[in-house]
């Protein structure tokens, strides 16, 4: 059945996770709170994960919050534009809109808060893995607002608008609500699945890279 994994698929297809925490009761607490679907590997160290991942980048990289800060606020562009085919999540403490929203500009696809339990960190990673973004709603608004101050649309991308289908474009609408796969599934009664299908055919219809880049072409055009 869709989105069930058995056992022996467990096994077979454990996703590959980089986990750099400083703090080492930290970071065993985040590996005891994962199921075994995930080849975990822990760093307390950036140096040693990059030494370690070499040219063989994990599916996923948590990094905690404090290892981008100061002077090192430009190594999450540089982590992320290295491993470009990793999900970056950055975990850490509550912080302000504009820290969160500055980790999604460099790369990072998700923002944890330490004040939420941990078993829900399986459910974000997920959801980064399936091309969505994990923060809090408002900052995704937060976000599109401060990328549209001037409207980006190509001549291109209004023709390519018609070739839409209404299913299409109302999921296109829903997404630049800051809408989740699950979210547009309920309010569509449709499955996600079906909702993964659409987004791909709006991704290569519009030319789109991902859903961040649909969400803020559709906020330019309301």
């Amino acid at each position: 059945m869709d989105g069930i994994i058995t056992m022996n698929e467990t096994t077979m297809t454990q996703t590959r996770l980089f986990a750099v925490i400083p703090e080492k009761s930290r970071l065993k607490a985040i590996e005891q709170a994962l199921p075994e679907v995930y080849d975990f590997n822990a760093f307390d160290d950036l140096d040693d994960m990059l030494l370690a991942a070499g040219d063989d980048a994990p599916a996923i990289i948590l990094c905690h919050q404090s290892l981008f800060e100061g002077d090192y606020n430009h190594q999450l562009t540089s982590l992320t534009q290295q491993y470009a085919g990793s999900r970056v999540m950055i975990i850490g403490p509550p912080r302000p809109m504009a820290i969160q929203i500055t980790a999604l500009k460099q790369g990072a696809r998700g923002y944890f808060n330490d004040d939420l339990p941990l078993e829900k960190l399986h459910d974000a990673m997920q959801l980064i893995l399936n091309g969505e973004v994990w923060v809090e709603r408002h900052v995704i608004a937060g976000l599109i607002d401060e990328l549209t101050h001037k409207p980006k649309i190509s001549d291109a991308q209004r023709q390519a608008l018609e070739t839409l289908s209404p299913k299409e474009m109302e999921v296109a609408n829903l997404v630049s609500h800051g809408a989740t796969n699950k979210m547009i599934a309920r309010q569509m009664n449709i499955t996600e699945r079906t909702v993964k299908a659409h987004l791909t055919a709006i991704f290569q219809k519009m030319n789109l890279p991902d859903r961040l880049s649909l969400a803020i072409l559709f906020r330019d055009l309301r």
